[in-house]
């Protein structure tokens, strides 16, 4: 079964139209490949540093002992990704929600930034009308083509605005 998140812009607006929300969970593979350079590029060397433990000195042990509880975090948080597919991104009526806290409604949003970063990293502003508040951003984690959702949220505000002001 296909997620949401690898979707064309016509389902989004079917789902949303259809349900009131589109629910953009983490997709399987950023999070696997997110854990595999992570074993790969981190956990290599923090066992090449655990074999060497019995000959370490005190501050090596403790160098070690905190690179290896680093990796160990990282790599226990992919996997929770991979296991809940969170953090989620939902647009429904309201706004814009990405994660548990971050909320953005629609009356407060300025405008939807263009997709920017590097490849792996890109993220969807989300711009709010003070600019003092939070900025907040939607992955390539949850959405495969960014340049689609960045349109569709734009066409989506648009509607928000036209409907209150009419």
């Amino acid at each position: 079964m296909a997620v949401m998140g690898d979707q064309s812009a016509e389902v989004w607006a079917e789902e949303l139209r259809r349900t009131g929300r589109v629910v953009f969970p983490v997709r399987r593979r950023p999070a696997l490949i997110r854990l595999a350079a992570v074993v790969l590029l981190f956990g290599g060397s923090q066992v090449s540093s655990l074999i060497d433990l019995p000959d370490a000195g005190k501050a090596e042990v403790i160098l070690t002992l905190l690179g290896l509880s680093a990796v160990l975090c990282l790599v226990g948080m992919c996997v929770w990704q991979l296991i809940t597919r969170r953090p989620v991104v939902i647009v429904d009526g309201e706004g814009i929600r990405t994660g548990r806290k971050a909320f953005i409604a629609w009356t407060e949003l300025g405008t939807i930034g263009t997709p920017g970063g590097p490849a792996p990293l890109m993220t969807v502003p989300l711009i709010p009308n003070n600019v003092w508040a939070k900025h907040l951003a939607v992955p390539r984690d949850n959405v495969k083509d960014l340049p689609a959702l960045a349109t569709w949220l734009t066409a989506l505000l648009d509607s928000h605005r036209n409907s209150t002001t009419s």
